[in-house]
C-alpha cells in the first residue's frame, strides 16, 4: 500500500467510528425523547380513563336507581291489583 492510502484509510477510519458514536448517541437522546413522551401520554391516557370511569360509574349508578325505582313500582301495582282482584272474588 502506499503512503497516501494508509493516510487515506488511517484518517477515513477515525471519522467513520466518530460518525458511529455521534449517531448512536444520537439514538440514545431521540429514545430518551420518546420514552419521556410515552410516560406523558400514558399518565394522560390514565386520567381521561379515571375521568371517564367516574362518569360511566356515575350513570350505572343513576340507572341502577331507576330500576330500583321501576321494581317498587312494580311491585306496588302488583300490591293493588291483587287487592282488587282479592274484593272482587
Amino acid at each position: 500500500m502506499s503512503d497516501i492510502q494508509l493516510l487515506t484509510i488511517g484518517l477515513t477510519l477515525p471519522a467513520i467510528f466518530g460518525a458511529t458514536v455521534a449517531n448512536r448517541k444520537s439514538v440514545e437522546d431521540m429514545r430518551d425523547v420518546l420514552r419521556a413522551e410515552n410516560r406523558v401520554q400514558a399518565a394522560e391516557f390514565t386520567a381521561a380513563l379515571k375521568v371517564q370511569s367516574a362518569e360511566l360509574n356515575g350513570a350505572l349508578i343513576r340507572i341502577e336507581n331507576k330500576i330500583d325505582h321501576v321494581a317498587e313500582m312494580v311491585a306496588s301495582h302488583s300490591e293493588r291489583l291483587d287487592k282488587l282482584e282479592g274484593g272482587r272474588a
